[in-house]
């Protein structure tokens, strides 16, 4: 066998590792969008102090909101007509974090746990969100007039009409957001576990 029979070979047989790793790693990240996939969040030492995020929480139940008419992804269909409905109870979480250290935070991830109580009401029973694996951010120091040292992660989700349910399964609701949410935040040189306690709530 020759030299160029055998160079051809190993560049073939790089190419389809390459492809089989590569396809790999995409189902991966495909199905692996969050830190943690699971309604139970981690058993960590949760702290309700950070060292280097400002954090603001808030949470609204039964918001309406504004949509154009003409939307085309499923979930901005779906939401409209739950919402028009009038069979469901809408339940956004905002959770604004901010950097407040003297380093840039690189890599960062966050992902939010809400009370387990809200399982049996939440209808897609996901308690879970938070950014996503691919994505790229990074918290700069605050030092400008940009907003690059902040970040948002926020769930838009539905219960069932909170008045139109039984008064003990609403007071359960209610309850069960005004629990701390656990917070993870993992970044390049570091992470944090965090129990935020002091969320706004705001019911319409």
């Amino acid at each position: 066998m020759n030299i160029k029979r055998i160079i051809f070979y190993v560049l073939l047989i790089a190419v389809i590792l390459g492809a089989f790793v590569g396809y790999d790693y995409y189902n991966y990240n495909r199905s692996h969008l969050f830190l943690y996939n699971t309604n139970k969040a981690p058993d960590l030492n949760y702290s309700t102090q950070s060292n280097n995020f400002k954090i603001y929480t808030l949470i609204e139940v039964g918001k309406k909101y504004q949509f154009s008419g003409n939307e085309t992804s499923e979930w901005a269909k779906n939401a409209k007509e739950a919402q028009e409905s009038n069979k469901y109870t809408s339940l956004q979480y905002k959770i604004i974090i901010e950097n407040i250290s003297d380093k840039v935070i690189k890599d960062f991830k966050a992902q939010a746990f809400v009370d387990e109580g809200l399982e049996p009401y939440i209808m897609s029973g996901i308690l879970y969100f938070g950014t996503l694996k691919n994505q790229k951010i990074d918290l700069n120091v605050k030092n400008n007039e940009k907003m690059d040292y902040m970040t948002e992660i926020d769930r838009l989700t539905w219960l069932p009409n909170i008045n139109q349910i039984d008064v003990k399964d609403r007071e359960k609701i209610l309850e069960a957001i005004r629990k701390p949410i656990k917070l993870i935040i993992k970044w390049r040189a570091g992470e944090e576990y965090l129990l935020l306690e002091n969320a706004e709530v705001k019911i319409y």
